[in-house]
């Protein structure tokens, strides 16, 4: 799609398919930036949980991206929570996001070489991230 940016936590991994992600903690947050501001987001985690095992979590949003000096406007169109839940099989499944689940969300960006800074005022997608 474009150029992929990306940090991981603790795993190593970068996953934007539940499945093919290696078991254990962490987690990894990606942005692919394509043609015309397409932005592809998503938001993997991970935990195992003694005597009740693993949890995944894969959030993924699409939609498009501006830049505006040095704030990234991300603008999602549609996305999907699935999850992956051995403690709570009641809570394993996909859901899409609803309208009021896909607000615009402003970060600062900084380039500084080989590394993207992204600051998130929510927090979520705040981090130094590298091309993959």
């Amino acid at each position: 799609m474009g150029c992929k940016w990306g940090f991981a936590v603790a795993s190593g991994d970068y996953c934007t398919t539940l499945g093919h992600c290696a078991p254990g903690s962490g987690g990894s947050i990606s942005f692919t930036f394509g043609a015309n501001g397409r932005t592809q987001y998503a938001l993997f985690e991970s935990s195992l949980v003694d005597g009740c095992g693993q949890i995944q979590s894969l959030t993924v949003k699409t939609g498009t991206t501006t830049v505006h000096g040095s704030t990234l406007v991300f603008t999602p169109k549609a996305g999907t929570y699935k999850s992956v839940n051995g403690c709570r099989p009641d809570l394993t499944g996909t859901w899409k996001f609803g309208a009021g689940d896909l607000k615009p969300v402003s970060l600062s960006w900084q380039l500084n070489g080989r590394q993207l800074r992204l600051v998130d005022p929510g927090g979520e997608a705040s981090g130094v991230y590298s091309r993959r």
